[in-house]
């Protein structure tokens, strides 16, 4: 097998086809250059050179042939260490993101996006939605994103070997039809809703939300949290909040986002929405290093 610099050797001689000026070029005796050509030869088992004429030396047809397939080699060589740098360094590749729906309103995430694309311009953003936290644990497990954004309370378990980044904080609030008995107290504690009518997300989509207020409701008041209705995603429970089928808990909206027949109150116990990133420790991806670099540098703040 040919080796790079027995390549690099007859790249030069093919240039200047002279062996006194490729050996001075090379810094290296012409015996030695001589060896190097002759072991090129023996090992793809032809002559590349046409020596019939000692003061003429010029490439045999093998030797055009040969010179025709290896004379990029060196370019090819340097682009290929260069590529290997970039990708060692995170500059190249994908990044596959999974993201939960209700991340967008809460996380200035295409500001995030943008700043990495401008660092990283090398680098792929692969994004796809997915409705609650499990979907997003089930992409960072199997392999299938390098990182993810969810919202998780402060309750909440991660799974082993999946580690959290918070960066935004969610006011979570009560939110009550305005014609229901309890809409003109301002301060309420959790007895006050015994035999109420709860909006909770699918179980399947929520299961830690829903088995905490579920706990806390039976300890504290001794009876099942009652849930009448559910809904997937702040939106949808908001619209049935308003529609009167019951009591949801929502982030609390801006003085413009509030929506007619609601009102709000703050929650009768600890709990809190936390916005994280989201991905395995077992992940040594550059790209995913610098990423989380990036995000970190994402202030955090109270929305």
């Amino acid at each position: 097998m040919a080796t790079i610099r027995q390549i690099e050797i007859f790249l030069q001689l093919a240039e200047n086809l002279h062996f006194a000026r490729t050996a001075e070029k090379l810094g290296i005796t012409q015996a030695a250059l001589s060896k190097e050509i002759r072991s090129l030869e023996q090992s793809i088992n032809c002559r590349l050179l046409d020596r019939s004429d000692k003061w003429n030396i010029q490439l045999s047809a093998a030797g055009r042939a040969y010179f025709n397939q290896v004379k990029n080699l060196p370019q090819q060589l340097d682009l290929a260490q260069k590529s290997a740098l970039r990708a060692s360094r995170g500059e190249t590749g994908t990044l596959a993101i999974a993201v939960s729906n209700m991340v967008y309103d809460h996380l200035p995430l295409g500001e995030i996006l943008r700043k990495m694309h401008k660092k990283y311009p090398g680098i792929k953003l692969s994004i796809r939605d997915f409705q609650g936290s499990p979907m997003i644990y089930n992409e960072i497990i199997s392999g299938n994103a390098d990182i993810g954004f969810l919202a998780i309370s402060n309750h909440h378990q991660p799974p082993e070997h999946v580690a959290h980044l918070p960066l935004t904080e969610l006011e979570l609030s009560l939110a009550i039809p305005a014609q229901h008995p309890l809409a003109h107290k301002q301060t309420l504690q959790l007895s006050d809703f015994i035999n109420c009518n709860f909006i909770m997300p699918p179980s399947q989509h929520a299961p830690w939300l829903r088995n905490y207020f579920e706990k806390i409701f039976l300890e504290q008041c001794g009876t099942p949290l009652r849930v009448e209705q559910e809904a997937l995603g702040l939106r949808a429970t908001r619209q049935l909040v308003s529609a009167g089928l019951g009591i949801g808990f929502v982030i609390k909206p801006s003085s413009l986002d509030k929506q007619e027949n609601i009102v709000y109150r703050q929650l009768p116990f600890d709990f809190k929405r936390i916005i994280c990133a989201v991905w395995d420790e077992k992940n040594q991806s550059q790209i995913l290093k610098n990423f989380r670099k990036l995000i970190s540098e994402v202030p955090s703040k109270i929305v």
